[in-house]
This record gives C-alpha cells, sequence and structure tokens, in this order.
C-alpha cells in the first residue's frame, strides 16, 4: 500500500466534527455493495456497510434526505438497515428534528400540494397516515389545498371516466376521496352532458346486447344512472318489430342452451320463465321462446 492509498481498515477516530453533514451534500455515499458473509461460504448479504459509530447513522440519513423527503418514521426505518442500535436512531433523529431537517408537519405539507390534483383529501390523509404522520399534521396540511386545486382533480376525473361511467359512479368516486358533494355536483353540472350519457348509454348496449333483450337493456341502463332522455335515444329504432324479433331469437337461444331437454311440466316452465326475465327479457320474449324450444 502506497502512501497515497487510503488504509481501508484503519479504525482510528476521524477528527471530523460530529453531525457535521447537511443535506444537500454530496460527499457520502452509502456502501450499499453486497458483502460475503464470513459464516456460510456463498451466503451473500445486501444492503449498506453496518454503522460502526452514531455519526455513520447520521451520515446515513442525510443522504437519504438528500434523495427525497421522509416523515419520522419512515426514515426511522430507512436508519433500521444500518444499525440495530435504537439509541444511536433516536439520537439522529432527535439531532435531525433539532436542526429542522425532519418536520412531520413540512413534510405533509409538501406531500398534499404535489398530490392534491390527483388525491383527493381522504386518500391523502390514508397515504399520510401510512407513513406516521399525526392527524393534526395532516389536517393542517389538508387546509392548504386550494379550490382551484380541487377543481383540477374533480375535471380530471371527469375526463377520464367521460363515456365510461356514469355521472353517478363518477360522483361517488370523488366524494370516496374526500371531495364535498356540492363542489362535484357544480363542477360536473358544467362538464358533463347529454353527449357524455348517449356514449356511455351506446358503450353498454354494445356490451349486453348479444346477451340481453330491450327490457334487460333499459333496466340495465337504469341501473347505471342513465336518464330516460338518453335511454330513448340510444334505444330508439325505425323498426321495432325487427327489434322485437331479434329478441324473441336471444331468448330462444338462451333457453336452448340453458334446457337440453324438452320443457314440460308448468314448474319446469316457471323456472325457465324466470330464468329468461332474469337475463333481461320481457315475457312476452319468454313465451315465444317456451313455444319454440328445441324446434
Amino acid at each position: 500500500m502506497t502512501p497515497d492509498q487510503p488504509d481501508n481498515n484503519d479504525t482510528r477516530p476521524s477528527n471530523r466534527p460530529a453531525y457535521e453533514k447537511q443535506p444537500g451534500s454530496k460527499k457520502y455515499q452509502p456502501d450499499t455493495k453486497k458483502q460475503v458473509s464470513g459464516d456460510t461460504y456463498g451466503q451473500k448479504k445486501t444492503g449498506p456497510k453496518p454503522a460502526q459509530k452514531v455519526e455513520d447513522v447520521y451520515e446515513y440519513a442525510i443522504w437519504w434526505l438528500n434523495q427525497r423527503g421522509y416523515s419520522v418514521m419512515k426514515l426511522k426505518e430507512k436508519l433500521t438497515k444500518k444499525t440495530t442500535n435504537t439509541e444511536w436512531i433516536n439520537q439522529v433523529i432527535g439531532r435531525l428534528l433539532e436542526l429542522g431537517y425532519l418536520n412531520d408537519q413540512r413534510y405533509a405539507e409538501t406531500y398534499v400540494n404535489s398530490r392534491c390534483r390527483s388525491y383527493g383529501p381522504a386518500k391523502l390523509t390514508q397515504k399520510l397516515r401510512l407513513q406516521g404522520v399525526g392527524q393534526d399534521d395532516i389536517d393542517n396540511a389538508l387546509q392548504t389545498i386550494e379550490d382551484s386545486e380541487l377543481e383540477v382533480l374533480i375535471t380530471r376525473t371527469i375526463s377520464k371516466y367521460a363515456g365510461k361511467k356514469s355521472a353517478r359512479d363518477i360522483s361517488l368516486r370523488l366524494q370516496q376521496e374526500g371531495v364535498s358533494p356540492t363542489k362535484i355536483q357544480a363542477i360536473m353540472a358544467q362538464a358533463l352532458d347529454l353527449e357524455h350519457e348517449l356514449k356511455l348509454a351506446e358503450r353498454l348496449v354494445n356490451k349486453h346486447s348479444k346477451k340481453m333483450g330491450r327490457t334487460g337493456l333499459i333496466q340495465k341502463l337504469r341501473s347505471e344512472g342513465i336518464s330516460q332522455e338518453a335511454i330513448e335515444q340510444t334505444l330508439a329504432s325505425d323498426n321495432s318489430e325487427q327489434q322485437e324479433n331479434e329478441d324473441q331469437q336471444k331468448a330462444l337461444e338462451h333457453l336452448n342452451k340453458k334446457y337440453k331437454s324438452p320443457i314440460v311440466d308448468f314448474a319446469e316452465k316457471k323456472k325457465a320463465t324466470a330464468f329468461l326475465v332474469r337475463k333481461g327479457f320481457s315475457f312476452s320474449d319468454a313465451n315465444y321462446a317456451l313455444e319454440h324450444h328445441l324446434e
């Protein structure tokens, strides 16, 4: 070893003052290389080099804070990978809090401000609780959300689901995010119109028309919150007789697939009728299918 080469095995105390590193310093890089255990040949361990002194833990904490913000709880979890000495960890956390490098309230505000256009208050609260942030800090952070940012969240959600989900489902989704129904309705009244309902109704009809008749489609559209006006426009047909024949044939196909042998007694006919009605066919369609079963 030459004089210019550092001695990596040198365990003498460093002359560097304790806790001199600060967030933003690029000098420290944690040793995350795999280490070979001397206990079992070929068995490898991953993770940072174990801390030899409290300063190592402090430098490791600073390195992580340089990457992004952390709550107290999540940073503690990181430090347990460097040492099992809880006294060192608590000492480092206390020092970081004292210096202002670690602050749950500031972290919560930064977290909320960067994500409030993608998540509502309820979702943000849930995510921050999972990171160990106290409710008071969460509530204070949520107070910083501007009305304009909530409007962006509502508008984005509407754009994402327009033509795919009903206005009722979109509203429920936003309410689950913690957005007030009053604010939701105010924006949805402007953003959603009959065109949106017609797109959704057409999509649902295309999806279910092969499996059910007109009666079933109407029930399905109503259950999705589609207005009567949109239903009538979507299901409007110039040839009602042709539509009726198609529904009868669909009912017959369902019945022939379900019942491979003739339906004779009254109880079986009653069951078969109930089966078709549950599939969305009218009683008229069911009667036609029973009359022409297995022909």
